[in-house]
């Protein structure tokens, strides 16, 4: 008799462990990230340290603070934050405090990070806005000459030359 209530009772606890909060468990410590960039192809840095070129996916800590760096020839370098938030987890009805020590109960925030990378061509400021323009596809257009853009970017690049002159 005690062994059918003894299994019932070890059931039930394991049960209830993994069904409502050991995230340690269930998420673990690391969480995948992806990273895009418009245009593909930008060199990314995580607090530092080269990890590749966009897009990519890449696993970190849930519990640490990460700074990612993306560099392109032709356009601004841009920044993003990668934060921990313990928001969806501090919304459960049982949570485990091993969970936080181990660093399950956060997610990094955003989980996919988007980067548009715009236009850096120097600052032709002091012209009217056609010759401003027209010197940043010239400066575009001898950056496809000598390699340092593809095709790809070229155009891109281009596009969003005229797109922010068009909009002014």
């Amino acid at each position: 008799m005690k062994f059918p209530l003894l299994f019932a009772a070890a059931f039930s606890t394991f049960a209830l462990t993994f069904s409502t909060g050991c995230a340690f468990l269930t998420k673990g410590k690391n969480q995948t990230v992806v990273v895009r960039s418009t245009p593909a192809g930008a060199t990314a840095l995580i607090n530092g340290t080269e990890v590749g070129q966009t897009p990519f996916r890449v696993k970190l800590r849930r519990d640490q603070v990460y700074r990612v760096d993306l560099q392109k020839n032709g356009f601004t370098s841009e920044s993003a934050i990668l934060l921990p938030s313990s928001t969806n987890y501090d919304r459960r009805f049982l949570r485990w405090g091993l969970d936080y020590q181990l660093g399950a109960a956060t997610d990094l925030v955003p989980e996919e990070l988007d980067i548009e990378l715009t236009p850096a061509l120097g600052d032709f400021a002091g012209m009217d806005r056609f010759t401003e323009m027209s010197a940043q596809i010239v400066r575009a257009d001898a950056m496809l000459a000598s390699g340092e853009l593809s095709a790809a970017d070229h155009r891109h690049l281009v596009a969003r030359i005229v797109e922010r002159y068009h909009r002014q």
